[in-house]
C-alpha cells in the first residue's frame, strides 16, 4: 500500500484520537462515559497497530514522526484509564466477552463443526465395529463400559478431581489456540480429536452400557466446557487464518495484532473452565437421581445462551 493511500484509509482513526486525548487534558479522564474509554483505549490500540506497520513500510517518514508523537501523549492517558481495574474487568467479563463472541460467531461454528466431524465420524465407526473404538479410547475404558460396569463408580477425591479436571481442560483449551500457529493445523487436529474421543466413548455407551447415566455424568459440566474449548479453538482458528490470510499487512503483525485480540477470548475461555473444573469435580460425581442432573444441565446451558446474549440485552 502506498504511503498517501494508508494516510488515507487511517486518518479518520487518528483524528478520532486526538480528539478524545485533547478533551482528557482540558477535563481529565473522568470526563469520559464509558463508550468513550471504550473508544479511546480502541482507537489507541488500532493507532499503535498502524505505527508499527508505518515503521516497516515507510522508516524516516513524517507519518512515522506524527504516530510516535500521538501515541506518546497518549501513553499516560491509557495508563490512568487502566488504573480503575475492577469496574472494567467486570464490565469486560459481562459485555466484552460475549460482544466479541457475536462479532466472531462464525469461527465459532467452524471450531464446533470440526469437533462435531470428528464425533460424528467416531461414532459411526463405533456403531459399524466396535473394535475401531480402539483407535480413540484405552483398553481398560472399552473393558469397562463394554462389560457394563456402573459408570461414574468409584472412589471420589472431590479436590483433587477438581483441580486435574480443571488443568486438563485449561490445557487443551490452549493448545487449540497455541496451536493455531501452525495455520490451524494443530488446532484442526485438538478439536478433531476431541470430538473422536467423544463420539467413540458415546457410541460404545449406547452399545453396552447406561446412555441416561453417561448424558448424566458429562452434559452438567460438558456444556461450558465444550463451549470454552469452541470458543478456544475459533481464536486458534483466527490465528492460523491471520497467517494464511494477513490482508494489508505483513503476516508478522496480521498475527501480533490478532493474537492480541484473541488473548481477550482467553480470559472468558478460562473463567468458563474454572467453572465447568467445579461442577464436574463436585457437582457430577454426587448419587443423586439422574434426571436432577439432566435438569440441571440444561439449567446451565440457558444461563449460558442469557449470558452470550448480553450484548443484544444491555445498551452499551
Amino acid at each position: 500500500m502506498k504511503e498517501e493511500q494508508f494516510i488515507k484509509s487511517k486518518s479518520a482513526t487518528w483524528k478520532t484520537l486526538e480528539c478524545l486525548s485533547a478533551h482528557i487534558d482540558k477535563k481529565g479522564i473522568t470526563s469520559l462515559n464509558s463508550k468513550e474509554i471504550k473508544e479511546f483505549l480502541h482507537t489507541y490500540k488500532l493507532t499503535s497497530h498502524h505505527l508499527a506497520y508505518a515503521r516497516t513500510h515507510y522508516p524516516n517518514s513524517n507519518t512515522v514522526t506524527y504516530l510516535n508523537s500521538l501515541i506518546g501523549k497518549c501513553h499516560n492517558h491509557v495508563y490512568l484509564v487502566r488504573k480503575s481495574s475492577f469496574k472494567e474487568s467486570f464490565h469486560s467479563f459481562f459485555y466484552d466477552f460475549p460482544n466479541a463472541l457475536k462479532e466472531l460467531k462464525a469461527y465459532v461454528l467452524i471450531s464446533f463443526g470440526i469437533f462435531f466431524f470428528g464425533f460424528l465420524l467416531s461414532l459411526i465407526m463405533v456403531f459399524y465395529d466396535d473394535s475401531l473404538a480402539r483407535f480413540f479410547l484405552n483398553e481398560t475404558m472399552i473393558e469397562a463400559i463394554s462389560d457394563g460396569q456402573r459408570l461414574g463408580s468409584g472412589q471420589w477425591d472431590y479436590p483433587l478431581i477438581s483441580s486435574k479436571i480443571m488443568t486438563n481442560n485449561i490445557s487443551v483449551a490452549f493448545k487449540a489456540f497455541a496451536y493455531g500457529i501452525s495455520f490451524g493445523i494443530g488446532t484442526i487436529y485438538i478439536l478433531f480429536t476431541n470430538g473422536a474421543l467423544l463420539g467413540a466413548l458415546t457410541g460404545l455407551v449406547y452399545l453396552y452400557n447406561d446412555p441416561v447415566r453417561f448424558w448424566s455424568l458429562i452434559l452438567p459440566h460438558g456444556v461450558i466446557e465444550l463451549t470454552a474449548i469452541f470458543i478456544s479453538g475459533a481464536a486458534g482458528i483466527m490465528i492460523g487464518k491471520s497467517l494464511l490470510i494477513p490482508g494489508e499487512y505483513s503476516r508478522k503483525h496480521a498475527l501480533i495484532a490478532q493474537a492480541k485480540r484473541s488473548v481477550s477470548l482467553l480470559i472468558g475461555v478460562v473463567v468458563l473452565l474454572v467453572i465447568a473444573a467445579i461442577i464436574e469435580g463436585f457437582f457430577t460425581p454426587l448419587e443423586i437421581d439422574e434426571d436432577i442432573k439432566l435438569i440441571f444441565a440444561a439449567f446451565a446451558g440457558i444461563l449460558l445462551i442469557l449470558y452470550f446474549s448480553l450484548p443484544y440485552l444491555i445498551k452499551k
